[in-house]
């Protein structure tokens, strides 16, 4: 069946309807205020980075993804050549998978870029959801204009949680300032699209929550909410979301490089920056061959098979262990075991990442029950 095009459209979410999806808690700190941002310039569509917004075909097989970025605020304009090569990649890779790239190319909120992001994320999934069934995107991720795709052969279906894990709805990574919001993989369903509400009506409903790294913290702390948090995993960081460091040596195979970061604490600015990302972008357009590995040969199938059997054996290994609290109610390692389930329950939540953690601290609950 021939694609049908859908207009890209948004949906406001009135602010009296927002409030009902909010139960806040936790320390206040300063008020937030808005930086100021300067006026930015739409790209317009150019070749390469036009939104794709045709539906899925009824006999599409496997999950379906969309991927999104941006890339038009004008401190980019002098990286815009480099951000467009590297969204140039996502899209090649996105047509080697069957996943359509969106690109927005201009402010939603002029006065405030740096809730644009979660603003563009929930009107796509709100396209998607206003759809048949049997044409939406199950999944869709975002990318920064900074990273590149390195290794095209490692499709996004690959990290998503099996069928029987479907409480998953938000896919994360972190590094040493916690949960980074450069990449994210998100289900597409009204969970999520209720979570985007509450990251887009926080600084207005709760001004006084101190949002650091502006909507990359609201989005953190809207995940970590109580009535969210089981909800949201974080996965390992190299596997879609490996930092450039120059100590760190070429990783062939892995899928992806973001340049977060680049030349802003040494002072090269984006001179610096420039300069790296042309290297590795033009490894990635004229010597692909020495980076590109088949999936195969590559440890993403073993890794990503091996964490979510240790999520799902930590899930069930708590599970059970709220039975072995009603049936032993007087065992002289009760306490042992409670320091054990809330270890593994807290590396569940925020520390999955780390693997072995996860199956240690799992190993080391399920020997306590059985003594």
């Amino acid at each position: 069946m021939a694609a049908r095009r859908r207009p890209l459209f948004f949906i406001a979410v009135p602010a009296l309807v927002l409030i009902y999806f909010f139960s806040f808690t936790g320390k206040r700190s300063a008020p937030f205020t808005y930086p100021p941002t300067p006026p930015s310039e739409s790209l317009g569509t150019h070749a390469g980075l036009e939104n794709c917004t045709d539906d899925f075909d009824e006999s599409y097989e496997g999950p379906r993804v969309r991927q999104a970025t941006m890339l038009y605020e004008g401190d980019k304009d002098k990286l815009r050549g480099i951000y467009e090569r590297c969204v140039e990649t996502h899209r090649k890779h996105g047509d080697r998978w069957g996943v359509p790239t969106h690109v927005l190319g201009h402010a939603l909120y002029e006065d405030n870029s740096y809730f644009n992001k979660p603003a563009y994320l929930q009107s796509l999934i709100m396209v998607e959801l206003a759809k048949p069934a049997v044409k939406r995107a199950d999944w869709l991720v975002w990318f920064d204009g900074d990273s590149v795709i390195m290794n095209p052969e490692i499709p996004w279906a690959i990290f998503l949680p099996p069928s029987d894990l479907h409480d998953y709805h938000i896919l994360g990574t972190q590094d040493n300032n916690g949960f980074n919001a450069g990449m994210l993989i998100l289900r597409v369903d009204q969970w999520t699209v209720r979570a985007l509400s509450q990251v887009l009506a926080l600084p207005v409903l709760q001004p006084s929550v101190g949002l650091p790294f502006y909507d990359q913290s609201a989005l953190d702390w809207v995940f970590q909410l109580p009535a969210n948090q089981e909800h949201f995993i974080f996965q390992p960081r190299h596997w879609w979301n490996r930092y450039f460091f120059t100590g760190d040596g070429d990783q062939p195979g892995e899928m992806l490089l973001h340049f977060a970061g680049i030349g802003a604490q040494s002072g090269g600015g984006s001179q610096e920056k420039s300069g790296v990302m042309r290297k590795y972008l033009e490894r990635a357009e004229t010597e692909p061959q020495s980076w590109t590995k088949d999936i195969s040969k590559t440890p993403y199938e073993k890794e990503t098979k091996a964490f979510w059997d240790d999520v799902r054996n930590a899930k069930e290994t708590l599970q059970k262990t709220g039975k072995w609290f009603r049936d032993h109610p007087a065992n002289r390692n009760i306490r042992e075991v409670q320091e054990a389930e809330k270890v593994l329950r807290e590396t569940l939540l925020r520390e999955a990442d780390k693997v072995d953690w996860l199956s240690g601290n799992t190993t080391q609950l399920q020997k306590l029950l059985r003594d």
